[in-house]
C-alpha cells in the first residue's frame, strides 16, 4: 500500500494523500499511520468515502471506542460509536451537537481516562467559516517560561464537564504521553475548572497566563475542512476549537460524524 505524508504546517499536522480507507489496511501500512499520529499528533486523511461502519473500523484499529456523555441523544440513529456534530434540524430539533468545541479543550478531559483521539469526519460543509483550530501541547510546554513551569509542576488541575457537572476529574497538569514519553501542558479553557489546593482568585490568574501561553499563533494550525476530510487528533497533547461565527445563520451548515478512541489515565 502507497501513501504519502505531508506536513502541513511548521506547529503540527500532516495530510495523508493517496490512501483509500475503504480498503483493508495492512499491519505494514499501519504501522506507518500509527507512527504518524504520533509524530505529528493531527492527521487528515483527504478525499474519502466512508459509510459509517467504516469509519468505525479504521477507528478501532487505534484502541477501544468511548462513548460521549452526549451520545444519547446525539448519536447516530443505529451506531451508537458515532457522534453527529451538526447544525442541521429536522422537525424543528437539532440532529446532533449544534456548537460543538467553542473554546480551546481536549475531548473529554473532565473523565478519569479522557479520550486518547478523535477521528471527525466531514460530510457537508459551509462555504466559508467552520475551521477547526489544533494547538501544539508539547511545543507549548517546551517553550513554557521559567517562573510559569515552576508554578504548575507537579500541580493538578480540577476538570469538569460543562453539561454536567457530576462528571469531574483531578489531572496533572504537565501531563506525560504514554506513548512518546514527552510532556505536554493538559489545561484548557473550557474544561479546567481550577488548580488543585490553591486559592481561586490565584488559580485563576495562573491558568489566565498558561491559557495566553497556549495560545500563540506558532503553536496552532487552522484545518479548512475539504469534503471527505477525516481528521484525527491526539488529544493527549493537543488542544482543538471550533470556528463558529454564523451558527445563526440558516444556510451554514457544517455536518460531520465523530469517533472517540479510549484513552488511559494521565500521569
Amino acid at each position: 500500500m502507497s501513501f504519502e505524508i505531508r506536513p502541513l504546517s511548521d506547529a503540527l499536522g500532516a495530510e495523508v494523500i493517496g490512501i483509500d480507507l475503504t480498503q483493508p489496511i495492512d499491519d505494514a501500512a499501519f504501522t506507518v499511520l500509527h507512527k504518524a499520529h504520533l509524530n505529528y499528533q493531527v492527521l487528515v486523511f483527504r478525499e474519502q468515502q466512508l459509510t459509517p461502519q467504516q469509519q468505525i473500523d479504521f477507528s478501532v484499529r487505534f484502541g477501544p471506542l468511548d462513548k460521549h456523555p452526549s451520545q444519547g441523544k446525539a448519536h447516530l440513529e443505529g451506531y451508537p460509536d458515532i457522534l453527529v456534530v451538526s447544525t442541521k434540524t429536522e422537525n424543528g430539533k437539532d440532529v446532533g451537537i449544534r456548537n460543538a468545541g467553542p473554546a480551546w479543550h481536549s475531548d473529554l478531559a473532565y473523565m478519569e481516562q479522557p479520550a486518547l483521539g478523535s477521528m471527525l469526519y466531514a460530510l457537508e460543509l459551509p462555504d466559508s467559516g467552520g475551521n477547526t483550530g489544533f494547538a501544539n501541547m508539547y511545543a507549548a510546554c517546551e517553550a513554557l517560561p521559567k517562573d510559569l513551569r515552576e508554578a504548575v509542576e507537579k500541580r493538578r488541575a480540577l476538570f469538569c464537564s460543562t453539561r454536567n457537572k457530576e462528571l469531574k476529574a483531578l489531572h496533572p497538569i504537565l501531563r506525560t504521553h504514554p506513548e512518546t514519553g514527552r510532556k505536554s501542558i493538559f489545561v484548557n479553557p473550557q474544561l479546567t475548572h481550577r488548580i488543585n489546593d490553591m486559592a481561586d482568585d490565584e488559580s485563576d490568574a495562573l491558568l489566565a497566563e498558561i491559557y495566553d501561553h497556549c495560545r500563540k499563533p506558532n503553536f496552532i494550525y487552522w484545518h479548512r475542512w475539504q469534503p471527505g476530510d477525516l481528521t484525527f487528533w491526539d488529544n493527549r497533547c493537543v488542544l482543538h476549537i471550533a470556528d463558529h461565527k454564523r451558527l445563526d445563520d440558516p444556510n451554514y451548515i457544517r455536518h460531520m460524524h465523530r469517533t472517540t478512541i479510549a484513552g488511559d489515565t494521565p500521569f
